[in-house]
């Protein structure tokens, strides 16, 4: 793996197949995947014994959820080198993902895994996935849900530090232009929503060489900035632009 590699495990909630599902995946491979080195996808079914109407475990099923997950990772990384990219849990089950290089014996190290649950019935396969389309196609969030996660460590870090989110405060925001017209373009649309002009700058980035940044007195609350960051999000779209992030003050 790059030396730059930082697991980063997110959730988010969905539909798979119509019904409700929440997602736990890796963030940070989506720097560096597809891993060449590990083509092939395996996945482990587990079966909830006494799930909620939800299709979601309830207390008791959640923990030992976990203890198998903590047991199929151990087997798998260590027997197969194999990387652990994902989980899902929809309509009654629990679905691990793996990528790995070598597949010999999988099904033994799953079952390794799994004797110590002997009351959990479970399916496994295995896919060869050399561009990684389970990750990316079925795990990864659509840009919307990804800019949401994106939202949300923020506000956790602001709430770890004492904020108070319905505070207004002055919250700003990065946008990169490819040209000059296009940046000219955004900021004349987006001041009429009450934004001011914090500072532009000139970068090195051949591929987006202006950078504005914009603010504007609003809280941090979780739908708030929703909101807006989808509303500058979407306008950067139209220009050619990258929506790259926003920052705040603490406020208590």
């Amino acid at each position: 793996m790059h030396k730059d590699y930082r697991p980063d495990w997110d959730i988010y909630t969905c539909h798979i197949e119509e019904s409700p599902a929440v997602i736990g995946l890796d963030l940070d491979l989506r720097r560096f995947a597809p891993l060449k080195e590990k083509p092939n996808a395996i996945y482990i079914t587990v079966y909830l014994n006494n799930p909620r109407e939800d299709g979601f475990p309830q207390n008791d099923e959640f923990a030992i959820m976990g203890e198998i997950e903590d047991s199929l990772v151990e087997q798998l990384q260590n027997k197969l080198d194999a990387h652990f990219v994902g989980r899902t849990f929809s309509n009654g089950v629990r679905d691990f993902y793996f990528y790995s290089g070598t597949t010999l014996l999988h099904d033994k190290f799953i079952a390794d895994a799994m004797v110590n649950f002997p009351d959990y019935r479970y399916d496994y396969g295995v896919k060869e996935d050399n561009n990684w389309e389970l990750y990316f196609d079925f795990l990864f969030p659509d840009v919307y849900e990804f800019q949401r996660i994106q939202n949300r460590k923020v506000l956790r870090m602001l709430r770890e530090h004492g904020d108070v989110s319905e505070k207004e405060r002055i919250i700003e925001h990065w946008i990169h232009f490819r040209t000059e017209e296009d940046k000219t373009a955004y900021w004349e649309h987006i001041k009429e929503n009450g934004f001011a002009l914090a500072r532009e700058e000139k970068t090195d980035n051949p591929e987006f060489p202006y950078k504005l940044c914009i603010s504007r007195s609003d809280k941090a609350s979780e739908a708030s900035i929703d909101s807006v960051v989808m509303s500058l999000w979407e306008l950067a779209q139209q220009v050619n632009a990258e929506y790259d992030g926003w920052e705040t003050s603490i406020m208590k």
